[in-house]
């Protein structure tokens, strides 16, 4: 089932304007794209089969009607490529955006904010997902909190199951989730059963339970989600659902590569146990995760169970490079992509990734690079003119 938000209680807002049943939506999207189509009904709770069908109904592409939800006419949907369901005003403010950008993949976009802390429903069979979370934070029913932004989990569900997490009370909630069938694996992408890696070999094989574990998206397919949750509108619907189609099957190439590693490395280092390479990726994960900010090496060691010279050794025979210069090569790819996009200054792009010193940026970008910051800028922003 696709998540059920559950909330109560109402409250004004001047930023918002009315909406159809009571939904509510920011003044800045009451002109939408000519690509979104505004749900009828809400798709949010529903079993995922039936969002599946509903969301190609609502889209033009499905050939049974749908007992769920009133379909609308052809005028009204036509050229629409996402549809939206905004929040009702007793439950907050903001939207989450179902699109299908190819077969056996549904995309979700979250930018909503609750009026108070909110169960979010996710039950699901024969599916994985990726949920990536770039602001707020999720919360189990117990009160752990599951991921903080920004953080990537990737939850596995072979056969039936039910799980969920809290929205918290007016903390914004910036989220990119793929919902991915097992099909997308070996008919679109075409990968043999030896080449689909664990934890994801485990939707073939029934009675397998389901998983959750954090991953580590380089900075790249961070970027790749925030360029979902803010694609351009001034984009046509036929080049927009190609924009998003790409940004989404980036990430998920993404997550294979990485899975497929993994399983690699597990096969060459037979003498780490499961217990030291699960604790080494999840000092990675957290890294990659928290490059601008990182923890020390003893509260990393902490974090993750182990004591720090272990750590520090493991993490090095395994991964190839010391704690500190994962570090740094995160910061540096997070400032390559920055700068070569022209929007922002060298000493915005040092503060953003996490340097206190301009300074101390440029030496490091040019350490890394062989570049000064200001030479890679022009000549990413020079590439890209020639080949406008």
């Amino acid at each position: 089932m696709l998540p059920g938000p559950v909330s109560s209680g109402a409250r004004s807002s001047p930023q918002l304007v009315d909406d159809m049943d009571g939904r509510r939506r920011r003044r800045g999207d009451a002109q939408l794209a000519d690509d979104v189509l505004i749900a009828p009904e809400p798709i949010v709770g529903m079993l995922q089969v039936d969002a599946e069908r509903v969301l190609s109904e609502l889209l033009g592409s499905g050939s049974e009607s749908s007992s769920r939800i009133e379909v609308p006419t052809n005028s009204q949907r036509r050229g629409a490529r996402v549809v939206r369901h905004y929040l009702r005003e007793s439950e907050g403010e903001g939207y989450w955006d179902f699109f299908k950008p190819r077969q056996g993949l549904m995309v979700s976009v979250t930018d909503a904010s609750y009026h108070r802390d909110t169960w979010v429903r996710v039950e699901g069979d024969g599916l994985f997902k990726l949920r990536i979370l770039l602001s707020g934070r999720l919360r189990s029913g117990s009160g752990e909190i599951l991921a903080q932004a920004p953080e990537t989990l990737l939850y596995v569900s072979p056969g039936a199951s039910s799980e969920g997490y809290y929205a918290a009370l007016d903390e914004p909630l910036r989220m990119i989730v793929l919902h991915c069938r097992p099909e997308l694996l070996t008919r679109v992408l075409g990968l043999g059963p030896a080449e689909i890696p664990a934890p994801l070999d485990s939707l073939y094989v029934p009675g397998r339970p389901t998983s959750c574990q954090r991953l580590a998206l380089r900075p790249g397919a961070i970027h790749a989600a925030q360029r979902i949750l803010d694609s351009p509108h001034r984009l046509s619907p036929t080049l927009r659902h190609r924009y998003l189609e790409t940004l989404s099957t980036e990430i998920l190439l993404e997550v294979l590569g990485e899975l497929q590693n993994r399983s690699l490395l597990r096969d060459k280092s037979p003498q780490l146990s499961p217990r030291d390479l699960s604790r080494v990726y999840e000092a990675r994960d957290y890294l990659a995760q928290h490059y601008a900010h990182p923890p020390n090496i003893p509260e990393l060691a902490r974090l993750v169970g182990v004591n720090q010279t272990k750590l520090k050794s493991l993490f090095r025979d395994v991964l190839g490079v010391t704690i500190y210069g994962f570090i740094v090569r995160c910061r540096m790819e997070r400032a390559a992509e920055l700068l070569a996009t022209g929007e922002h200054g060298i000493a915005q792009v040092a503060y953003a990734v996490g340097y206190d010193y301009p300074a101390n940026f440029t030496a490091a970008f040019k350490r890394h690079s062989g570049q000064l910051p200001g030479s890679w800028k022009s000549s990413a922003r020079g590439h890209e003119h020639r080949h406008r």
